[in-house]
């Protein structure tokens, strides 16, 4: 290509060459192809069939035609810019008669050879070379569904294709598939339509004039796992997960596994009592026509408008209604702190400050209601008068009105599965908005992030349920749990098996605290069945605590382990595969005479060498006088021999003796010197 052509610097051959091709498509892929590195692009400025009904398509610079705009340019609010110049340079496209072939022929006459500008210094600077191709735009609408963003979308296609395609252009591929999702509806009718073509139980609520004020919606593979685990309800509300600020009201469940699952879900107008009887109402319409047992407790936070929409009688007046902990100790830190703290100097204050806290705790903690009544008291008659507005502020906000929903001595009356705190709710709404990504979505695309985080969260729980079916803990075994391995969660056989713990010392009287918060047996329910060597039946577990399976497990019990007498009195060990003699065998030994032991220290029959019968049992501790020239011979490497000794026996160290009289030359010594066994002069 020539880059010197004409004055606006075009090459020569700026015009495609003419040519037959097997179709529309590929024309415009050879003649884009050909304009993308001479600085310019075609687009299909008009079609029109002919008499004899050819199709006919003129193609022209994408910076030519166009119209100008009508709108002042003073009043614009978007401050855009345009691309058009009114270029007339454009080729003709035919269809064959047989309709199986196109034609590209250039245009007779002035203008439609040359361009009007100066050609561009990158491709990426025309839409149509810009353009994703078909792989590439459903690429972009699967990893948009599955919640991945536009700039990792762009980052993976820049790796796997040679697109052109800008940030921008990801963005617009995205919303084009919104908008094929909503199937020319509006974002609130395609919520409603895919809602019910997707089998999702959902209610939405009309004002008079039509307009959406609240949406319930509940996946169908969670209203399955609700029927399996209805036992717990957690309340709790998240903001800034969409446009229209709606508040999301999370509806959470716990499984056998103690993990979170979601129940349902409601954007709702407001957080007055009737937005939240509204809600509630639905869900308990859900339950009962689904056949969901009504859950024995309720979890929410101090909320006064939702405790007494589930207070009302439309809505879930059965289940105890407990407060969130954890929101109860930071509003009394909250309002409490600062007056200890106020000197942030002073040691003295934090000190203050941590023993108010913690009889406070105290307080919260009480096992029964006669020590909650001792710990208040003396907790009162502590801090009064000196700090009558923090106790003033504890006892009217959550002792007298609330205590029953969140002391222990109240608390524990309840099956509430140790749930005291909403923090897996805040969980779900961290969840959600990792997913959300910017809280400007309508609710149609926030039904859309939350269908997606529902669809991992039950893989994940199917998944982790299916491998505590074929798996088994190695810290829990036993004849007790062999007739439940499979069928109860984790969780359950642990806590289980820390109450059998507790009997390898002496426990106190039952209290029933245990069996009646987790419904599972307790240390004193273990006692009998350890004793008679009895498996726990599944019976034993609260259907809470159940795995997702079908079937009951068959009672099959290990023989008892029978008692011999023989193999008791057997100097065998217990492990030892050998078999018990005969009585003969028994009686035939005893009749042979017993071979006597020899010493291994003085080689005589009779004793051991740990025998008092041996004269030489503390031969190690006796060492003989150093010889007069020890001192010279200290260092030296050979052997004094003595003068006085016939035999000439080396005098060794004592240390050496061991060794010595293992030899033959010892025993020969030692065979002819009793007295002198050693053979070492008595004047050495």
């Amino acid at each position: 290509m020539d880059p010197i052509g004409d004055s606006h610097g075009f090459p020569r051959d700026v015009l495609p060459p003419e040519g037959e091709f097997s179709s529309r498509e590929e024309l415009v892929t050879a003649i884009n192809a050909w304009a993308a590195p001479r600085g310019y692009a075609f687009i299909s400025q008009r079609s029109c069939k002919t008499t004899n009904g050819r199709v006919r398509v003129t193609f022209i610079c994408d910076r030519g035609g166009g119209r100008a705009p009508s709108t002042s340019p003073k009043k614009r609010i978007r401050k855009t810019a345009s691309r058009r110049t009114g270029c007339l340079f454009s080729v003709i496209a035919k269809e064959s008669l047989c309709g199986t072939q196109w034609s590209l022929r250039h245009r007779p006459g002035p203008g439609f050879d040359q361009h009007n500008h100066e050609p561009s210094f990158h491709q990426v600077a025309h839409p149509v070379h810009r353009q994703l191709s078909r792989s590439d735009e459903s690429t972009v609408h699967q990893l948009a569904n599955a919640g991945i963003a536009p700039k990792e979308i762009r980052s993976y296609l820049r790796t796997t294709s040679d697109t052109l395609a800008t940030q921008q252009d990801i963005y617009n591929c995205i919303a084009r598939g919104k908008r094929d999702l909503a199937k020319g509806q509006s974002n609130i009718h395609a919520l409603a339509d895919q809602l019910n073509s997707e089998g999702f139980w959902s209610e939405i609520r009309l004002d008079e004039g039509g307009r959406v004020t609240a949406v319930l919606f509940a996946h169908p593979q969670s209203l399955e796992y609700l029927k399996l685990y209805p036992e717990v309800l957690l309340l709790d509300c998240t903001y800034k997960t969409n446009k229209y600020k709606m508040p999301l009201l999370d509806i959470v469940g716990i499984d056998a596994c103690q993990r979170s699952f979601c129940i349902a879900f409601a954007f709702l107008s407001g957080e007055e009592e009737n937005d939240f009887i509204w809600a509630l109402e639905r869900l308990r319409h859900m339950y009962e026509l689904h056949g969901v047992a009504i859950p024995s407790v309720i979890l929410t936070d101090r909320c006064l408008a939702c405790i007494n929409a589930i207070s009302s009688s439309s809505c879930f007046p059965e289940p105890a209604l407990l407060l969130c902990l954890w929101h109860i100790n930071k509003a009394v830190l909250t309002h409490c702190m600062p007056v200890f703290t106020r000197h942030k100097g002073s040691p003295k204050g934090q000190e203050e400050w941590k023993q108010f806290y913690d009889l406070w705790h105290e307080i919260v903690a009480s096992p029964t209601e006669d020590i909650y009544n001792e710990r208040l008291e003396k907790w009162k008659k502590h801090y009064l008068p000196m700090h009558v507005e923090e106790v003033g502020y504890i006892l009217e906000t959550w002792l007298d009105p609330h205590k029953q929903r969140f002391v222990k001595a109240w608390v524990h009356q309840h099956l509430h599965f140790e749930q005291f705190v909403t923090s897996r709710a805040e969980g779900i709404h961290q969840l959600i908005k990792s997913h959300l990504k910017h809280s400007q979505v309508d609710l149609f695309e926030a039904w859309r992030i939350i269908k997606l985080v529902l669809s991992n969260q039950l893989s994940e729980l199917k998944a982790n349920q299916a491998k505590q079916q074929i798996t088994t803990p190695l810290d829990i075994s036993g004849v007790l749990y062999g007739n439940i391995r499979g069928w109860i969660s984790h969780e359950a056989l642990r806590k289980v098996d820390g109450q059998r713990a507790r009997l390898l010392k002496e426990i106190p009287a039952c209290t029933g605290v245990f069996a009646k918060t987790l419904s599972l047996p307790c240390a004193h329910n273990l006692q009998p069945l350890l004793a008679q060597g009895l498996p726990l039946q599944l019976y034993h577990f609260h259907s809470h605590w159940h795995l997702q399976r079908s079937g009951t497990p068959q009672l099959i019990v290990e023989p008892r382990k029978l008692f011999d007498r023989l193999a008791a009195n057997s100097t065998l060990p217990s492990s030892s595969t050998h078999r018990e003699p005969s009585a003969f065998e028994a009686i035939e030994k005893a009749s042979q005479p017993r071979a006597l032991p020899k010493c291994s220290r003085c080689h005589n029959y009779g004793h051991k060498m740990t025998s008092k019968a041996c004269s030489l049992r503390y031969e190690d501790l006796l060492e003989p006088p150093p010889p007069s020239d020890y001192h010279d011979n200290a260092h030296s490497n050979t052997y004094s021999y003595s003068l006085c000794n016939p035999l000439a026996i080396p005098i060794i160290p004592i240390r050496s003796l061991r060794y010595i009289r293992d030899c033959s030359l010892y025993n020969n010594a030692y065979d002819d010197t009793h007295n002198n066994p050693y053979g070492i002069s008595s004047n050495s």
